[in-house]
């Protein structure tokens, strides 16, 4: 008699306790931070999938400081100081990345070759093999100053360890702002820094110039060239749109990653083809940890030649990766 009466009370107490918990999960509200994970469609080969799968349009965070989800940072001492959630009159969220003067420094680099970063990255995950498809939208602000320097916004960087080289695709402004530079390294050696006679095997690249309300190509280097001006192979649309300062604008980004001569690296503006590179995407010599994609704010600091540039911030909204155009299309229909 006296073990069921025990056995009576210690059931009721764990119910009581079960009962409790449910009501506490359910009293307190569950913080989203946007993140949807996108399903990679029956057609897409499951060998060759991206790693990442994932949708972020920031509107589930609150207005103030970013809350990090599945993105890092690239933090070299400033932590989240450079990202705010900010809100449009129209209702919409979306994230502005701010660089200033002495902030994430690398602390590796010697003095004279000073870094100035604002940067969120997806994790490191394998890509060799893989086929990816990243969107973003951005925006230059109205106050936006441009400066005579490196601006970088964008990377898809295969690193290693040591890594000194180039990614294989950053997306960069020069010459106060009159030069959009596209491209970086098919490969070489990871440890080494760069030289003409790797770039040369290496290298692929295509730059822009201003004129008046448009870019127009101006050179352009394929794997296993050198700079040419006139045989433009990598960039089928000679010129496209500028977009102004307090305008958003859409990239769509296609990468291949292999050491195969069917890789591609292809970059669509507000769906024009800007640039068009097939061939090997990998072929660096060294220890490989992972891949990683980048979007923010990285210059090179005014600090190198005794000057301080301004504070630069750029906006970004609706980050996509997946693993095939026509469902990157479906979320970015611009």
């Amino acid at each position: 008699m006296y073990l069921f009466v025990l056995k009576i009370f210690l059931y009721s107490l764990v119910m009581r306790i079960v009962l409790l918990l449910v009501f506490l999960i359910f009293s307190f509200p569950i913080t989203a931070y946007s993140w949807e994970k996108v399903p990679v469609p029956d057609y897409v080969d499951k060998k060759t999938k991206s790693p990442w799968n994932f949708y972020e349009d920031f509107e589930e965070q609150k207005v103030g400081k970013l809350k990090l989800k599945k993105l890092t940072i690239n933090n070299k001492g400033a932590g989240l100081k450079p990202f705010k959630i900010k809100k449009d009159f129209n209702g919409n969220k979306y994230l502005e990345v701010t660089v200033k003067h002495g902030w994430n420094n690398d602390p590796y680099k010697k003095k004279g070759k000073e870094t100035e970063r604002a940067e969120f990255q997806t994790k490191q995950k394998r890509t060799l093999n893989k086929e990816i498809w990243i969107g973003f939208k951005t925006r230059l602000p109205k106050n936006f100053t441009h400066i005579d320097d490196r601006v970088l916004f964008f990377q898809f960087k295969n690193q290693h360890d040591p890594m000194k080289r180039s990614p294989l695709l950053g997306i960069r402004f020069y010459e106060n702002g009159n030069v959009l530079d596209l491209g970086g390294d098919t490969g070489g050696s990871a440890g080494k820094s760069w030289s003409q006679e790797e770039s040369d095997i290496h290298g692929i690249r295509a730059k822009y110039k201003k004129k008046e309300l448009n870019w127009f190509v101006f050179q352009e280097k394929n794997r296993g060239e050198k700079k040419i001006k006139n045989n433009f192979k990598l960039t089928p649309n000679k010129s496209f749109k500028i977009t102004k300062l307090g305008e958003w604008s859409t990239y769509k980004i296609g990468i291949y990653n292999t050491k195969d001569d069917y890789g591609f690296v292809k970059i669509f503006k507000d769906n024009k083809l800007i640039f068009d590179y097939e061939g090997i995407t990998y072929d660096w010599k060294g220890r490989y940890t992972g891949s990683y994609i980048r979007i923010g704010i990285y210059r090179d600091s005014g600090k190198r030649i005794g000057i301080e540039y301004p504070d630069q911030s750029i906006h970004f909204d609706d980050f996509i990766v997946v693993s095939d155009k026509k469902t990157l299309d479906k979320y970015l229909n611009k």
